[in-house]
This record gives structure tokens, sequence and C-alpha cells, in this order.
């Protein structure tokens, strides 16, 4: 039992004189909410014997003074925010939803929807009897109140927080995008419809509220069929690539889909064995990404057999399980893909080496798993493009990279700038040389020294 929850269990039909400013509750709510307690509401001291202060942080002088007065009294306080916590904690959920609904008080929904101390699911249901009329976001006093709200409860954003991002139009739609809670994605659908301006170089990228909700995966089912019944051209783009659609929600996608959202369907991982079959019959561009980034099995592998477009399942990073059905092909442009491929093992590499011999060296040069023998053996060729590949290539040996960095190359040396296995002493070389400057900039070794030496 707290100190609030005390005091009113042993003070039973005792007066709580509020003083101060209090905005989230009328006289009226807390008289019905004390007397629900067993107590009386005052807002004025009278002389009468009080039980409990309640102290806003906003008091007049006057005010002030009164409570130093029956501090001096021994009468105990507590500030309002302790109060609204108390509140929320012993207002019987149910009853306050279906009194709103019955006497629809928005002027009283808003109140409430200001009191921090509500727990999360009780804000949304609230948060979900809120009339917008019609107006944007942060079109009125009233719907850029709550917005702020719902935003200083819900934008947590990983590392530093903002403030004046909770003011920022663009901040429901960040929440939007990275919330995990259904409930939170299911509020955002019941606000206006917000906009927000794209260039013309991210037309692809969500442009409203709920494009940006059908993006994400944890959008409820509910709201998965509400969005598709729009029958929107853009939310079914946004929609074919989000992995919570069942196979049922696909083929209706499939069945309506532009070549764009057949495109965005080939990137679903969740994209059902017999849509990806139907999709291998789809356009050149479809079938690529299908084959790239779709998760590969036994059975997925079968019906890719003598498809033009087999050597971009060498791309894929899901193929390890499948690696020996697509070596058995024997086909020399996918064992080139595979070659580069970074989830591929070293051994598998040897193997490939040994079949096709340096007329695959470009390709396994690219590889961070390409076994140190071979790094050795194609630098000692001198075969210039090879040569290139290392350069780049993080997993290259130190003493090989040092090597090429000695030999003061300027192409080259474009090249090692990007590398961040480069040692640090001849990337700060490659710093005087004023071309090099924006290569070095992505390079996280580089920045990692710059920061360092900065003291941060």
């Amino acid at each position: 039992m707290n100190k609030l929850e005390k005091i009113i269990s042993e003070n039973q039909k005792g007066v709580v004189l509020f003083l101060g400013r209090v905005t989230n509750f009328t006289a009226e709510e807390l008289g019905n909410f004390l007397e629900a307690q067993g107590m009386s509401y005052a807002e004025k001291y009278t002389g009468q014997e009080v039980a409990l202060l309640v102290l806003s942080s906003m008091m007049t002088p006057l005010e002030e003074d009164l409570s130093y007065e029956l501090y001096d009294l021994n009468v105990p306080d507590v500030s309002l925010q302790a109060f609204e916590s108390f509140y929320t904690t012993h207002i019987k959920p149910n009853t306050l939803l279906m009194s709103l609904k019955l006497s629809n008080d928005q002027e009283r929904l808003i109140r409430l929807l200001k009191n921090e101390a509500f727990a999360d699911d009780v804000y949304l249901k609230l948060f979900n009897m809120y009339d917008w009329r019609g107006e944007g976001i942060h079109e009125t006093d009233n719907n850029r109140d709550i917005t702020i709200s719902f935003v200083t409860r819900f934008y947590k954003p990983d590392g530093f927080r903002d403030p004046a991002m909770i003011y920022a139009p663009t901040t429901v739609m960040n929440i939007a995008q990275e919330t995990a809670n259904s409930d939170v994605l299911d509020a955002i659908l019941s606000m206006p419809n917000h906009q927000i301006k794209v260039s013309r170089f991210e037309q692809h990228r969500p442009r409203n509220l709920r494009e940006t909700v059908a993006f994400n995966e944890s959008i409820s089912q509910l709201n998965i069929k509400r969005l598709m019944g729009y029958h929107d051209t853009s939310l079914d783009y946004f929609l074919a690539a989000n992995s919570a659609l069942a196979s049922a929600e696909q083929e209706i996608l499939y069945a309506r889909a532009t070549e764009e959202t057949m495109l965005m369907l080939a990137h679903n991982e969740n994209l059902s064995d017999e849509l990806f079959e139907k999709l291998l019959s789809q356009s050149d561009n479809v079938v690529k990404t299908l084959f790239t980034y779709q998760p590969m099995s036994e059975l997925r592998v079968l019906l890719l057999s003598e498809h033009h477009h087999l050597a971009y399942v060498g791309k894929n990073q899901t193929i390890t399980s499948v690696i020996a059905q697509l070596l058995a092909f024997n086909d020399e442009t996918l064992d080139r893909e595979i070659a580069s491929n970074s989830t591929i093992a070293s051994d598998i590499l040897l193997k490939l080496y040994d079949k096709y011999g340096e007329s695959i060296g470009n390709s396994l040069a690219q590889n961070e798993n390409l076994p140190t023998r071979l790094f050795h053996e194609f630098y000692a060729r001198n075969n210039r493009e090879i040569i290139e590949f290392l350069a780049t290539n993080r997993a290259t040996p130190k003493e090989i990279l040092s090597e090429l960095c000695e030999l003061k190359e300027r192409e080259l040396n474009r090249l090692l700038a990007s590398n961040p296995s480069v040692d640090i002493y001849y990337l700060r070389e490659f710093q005087l040389d004023t071309s090099l400057i924006r290569i070095l900039a992505d390079n996280e070794t580089y920045g990692k020294s710059v920061l360092q030496g900065l003291g941060l």
C-alpha cells in the first residue's frame, strides 16, 4: 500500500483539498472519483478540516502560503502527478470507456488523453475514440495536442531522442515505421491519413500513414484486410512485401498486381511456394528479383533448372543449404556468381578454383571467405584485375594490403582507401590526396581514427 492509498484508507469521509491549477480533471470528475473512494472533494479552503492536500505545480502565491500553513498543521500532501497515477490505477477502465462511449464527451476524452499516468493499453483504447473531425493531425489545437500526447508516449528512437521531434509532422510516420506494437499501428490507422512530400528520387518510399503501416510487419491481420479493402494500388505495393501476409492474401494481391507490385511480392520473404512458381512466368525483372532475394529450398531449386536467369541465384544469400544442388547444374555463369557470394564456405570456393582455375579468379578475389593460400597465390600472379579486387577485399591479408599501398599508384589507392582493413598509417597518407577524402569519409577505420583524434 503506497502513501496515498494509506491516507485514504485511514481518513474515510475526509476532505481532499486541491491547490493550484488542475487541467486534466473537472471538479465533477474529481468529486465522483473521490466519492467512490469514500472521500470528498474541495478546491477552496474555508477553514474545514483537511485530510489530504493535492498540490499542482501551478499555484498562486496565496495557495503556496496556504500549503505551508496546512503542512505546519501536519496535513499530508501529494503532488498532482502522484494523484493522477492513483486515479488511473483505481478507476475501472471498462467503466470509463463505456461512460465515454455513451456520452461521447470529447472534452473529457481530451483531458484523459493528456494524462500520462494511464497504461499504454488503456491510453490506446481512449485514443481510438477520439474524433479528428475530418481535419489533419496538426490542423487544430485539439488535434495537435492529441498527436503530441501520442508521440510523447510512443516516440522511442534508438539513441538520441531529439525533443524537437515531438512536434515534427514526420514523427508519427517514424513511429508507424519502427513500432513492433500492433495496437499502436491500429491506433495510427484511426488517425487522419497524414501525407508527407517525397522527392522524385523517393517515389518508392511510403508517402502517408497508411502506406507506412502497410509496410510494417507487426500489422494485425484485421488491418491487413482493412488496407486491402481500399483496392489502392499504392497500398497493395507496400503490403506485397510484408511478410505478415498470409498466402491467401498474397494470392489476392497477385491477381490484381501491377508490375511493381509483382516485384514487391518477389521480395516478400514469406512468399508461398505456389506463388513463387507463378512468379517464374512473369517479367525478367520479377524473375531476377525472385532469384536474388527469395529464401531457397530444395523444392524451389528444382523449379529453377534450365531457367535463363539461373545465374542470379548465385547472388542469393540463402543458398548454403542447397549449394550442392546448384553446383550440380554445372552452369559456369552460375558458379561465377556463387564464387563471389560472401555466404559460401571456403571449402566450396576451393572446389570452384580446382574446377575453373584462374578463369574464376575475379569472382573468388571478391570473396572474404577466400582461403589465405589463395589470397597469396592470386597476389603472386600479378593479374591486374584480380589485384584490384584484392585491394577492396577486407579479408585480404594485411601484408598484401601494405605492399599494395607502398606501390603508391593513384588508381589503386582509390580502391585501397575504401578498405577498412588497410593500416591507419596508409589511410592517413591517403588523406593528403584531396581526391580521396570523400572515399576515406566512408571508411570506418579512418572515421574512428578521426574521432579518437578529436577526443570523442
